[in-house]
């Protein structure tokens, strides 16, 4: 944990360059946001506002302005009010997280020279799209199934069965196959492949099947959200399933321990995530100080949107500009700008997601532990 104690720090720094001067210059990021729909547990408003308060408070360097419109979780509404953020003058926009919404969105934003910055993204899709103009504020994908492979080995799984979904992309569909990958690289064995749906709420022919194999599976490996995956664990546990429940960072959700209700049925679930949250990180810090001024942050996908804030306006100021282009030279620039979720975030390396460590999280007595925090030593080739 020393290594992230620096995250607290960059609150503190004054993000000001001297002889710059910013006297009307303006950051506007438009985000085209799921408020509500089946995304608003993931979304990243409430951190960017609370970011986006503290720096103009602050006073030091430009103005930013929020644009923010309800997408209501559809992939095409965000595009239509992206595209008026774009007209009002935004350097960098978002959207919900997925392609179908984000490379539109990218497509529109080059034309205006604009950033497309997604900040709970993971999704190779992006980065095998190569669009010059867009950032993922989180690792790929098979980074994030790598990292959990190796802690499920490391914690005695030896078999898997993974579980897939067309539904949400590569994030539901690859994400375990990149998992199993991973599982049999470190000696595991993949023993079975299900599929299902977004928004099941009745498991019982995936666990049937489950049930029927012999020997029974160490664990089982699915990137679904909430509240799929807390009805899947209560109901695997209801039918006597003892193995290790793996997912991906739609399990970090802060309703997850209340969804699944009993803490015992948490001492086998581990996932993995964007930052350590409700461990008494310095993340946490942030979160608590943002609740104390008003805002009504949730967890990790805040503390991105802040993280897309603060290294915005860093850029702007290391740019000593608030044009869209000059910003995203200066985020992409060698020795990266400072975040939430890591002291520091670079682009340097790889151009359109940063270098970070993947943080896998378990649980004891119903109450989340770190399990790892580190890069893991295999990912699957996916470029």
């Amino acid at each position: 944990m020393k290594k992230r104690m620096g995250m607290g720090l960059a609150l503190g720094i004054a993000l000001f360059v001297p002889g710059v001067a910013f006297a009307q210059d303006e950051i506007k990021i438009g985000l085209a946001a799921s408020l509500t729909g089946p995304y608003a547990p993931y979304v990243e408003v409430e951190g960017a506002r609370c970011m986006a308060d503290k720096l103009n408070k602050a006073g030091k360097g430009p103005k930013i302005t929020l644009l923010v419109e309800d997408t209501r979780s559809e992939p095409q509404l965000s595009v239509s009010i992206a595209q008026k953020f774009l007209d009002e003058g935004a350097q960098v926009i978002t959207g919900i997280p997925f392609p179908d919404s984000l490379i539109p969105l990218s497509q529109l934003a080059a034309n205006y020279g604009a950033t497309v910055f997604s900040t709970p993204n993971t999704q190779v899709e992006m980065q095998v799209a190569g669009f010059d103009n867009f950032l993922a504020g989180a690792v790929p994908d098979p980074v994030n199934a790598a990292a959990t492979a190796e802690a499920a080995y490391k914690a005695g799984a030896r078999s898997a069965v993974i579980m897939t979904s067309a539904d949400a992309g590569s994030w539901s569909e690859k994400l375990p196959e990149w998992f199993g990958e991973a599982f049999e690289h470190y000696g595991g064995k993949v023993t079975g492949k299900l599929t299902h749906s977004l928004g099941t709420t009745d498991w019982s022919p995936q666990i049937a099947r489950i049930k029927a194999m012999e020997p029974a599976p160490d664990a089982i490996m699915i990137s679904s959200m909430l509240p799929d995956v807390g009805i899947l664990i209560r109901q695997l546990k209801a039918n006597g399933y003892n193995g290790w429940i793996i997912g991906s960072d739609g399990f970090d959700d802060p309703s997850l321990e209340k969804s699944v209700g009993d803490p015992a049925a948490l001492d086998k679930v581990m996932f993995a995530t964007h930052g350590p949250t409700g461990l008494g990180s310095p993340i946490d810090a942030f979160l608590d100080e943002c609740r104390k001024a008003g805002f009504k942050v949730q967890g990790i996908f805040d503390a991105l949107g802040a993280d897309m804030v603060l290294e915005t306006h860093e850029a702007a100021v290391k740019a000593g500009s608030v044009d869209p282009v000059e910003i995203r030279k200066a985020l992409r620039a060698e020795g990266g700008n400072p975040g939430i979720t890591a002291p520091v975030i670079s682009y340097a390396e790889n151009g359109g997601f940063p270098v970070k460590t993947v943080p896998v999280i378990g649980f004891k007595d119903g109450k989340r532990v770190l399990v790892s925090d580190s890069t893991p030593s295999f990912v699957p080739n996916w470029r």
